[in-house]
């Protein structure tokens, strides 16, 4: 499995995280830090791009839950778009697709923001 890469497109109002790669629990750190540093800058509102994410572990769902928890106490929020019918699979075998906001496109996702 490939590493997770990460790139952020900021917009006005919220920031879209691309996820390129593997998203375990030992690439997860690096989600994590990022995810940290726009926190601690307010930028609360956030789209994860999943188009090229191949993998996503329970432990990665897990925190970003955590996230959006945190966001959403604080006014922002959390969206996950353009997410495969794969990855989607493992999102609502682990019943996360109840707690996690899932849209087709990052444009959706934004607007629902």
């Amino acid at each position: 499995m490939r590493e997770c890469e990460i790139t952020r497109d900021r917009r006005d109002e919220y920031d879209v995280l691309h996820l390129d790669g593997s998203l375990d629990a030992y690439s997860f750190p690096k989600l994590d830090q990022v995810l940290s540093e726009l926190r601690e800058h307010d930028r609360i509102r956030v789209v994860l791009d999943c188009e090229k994410l191949e993998y996503i572990s329970s432990v990665a769902l897990g925190a970003l839950i955590g996230f959006t928890r945190k966001a959403r106490e604080n006014g922002g929020n959390m969206k996950l778009a353009n997410m495969s019918e794969k990855i989607f699979n493992i999102v609502e075998l682990l019943g996360f697709h109840r707690i996690l906001d899932i849209h087709e496109t990052t444009e959706e996702a934004a607007a629902a923001l």
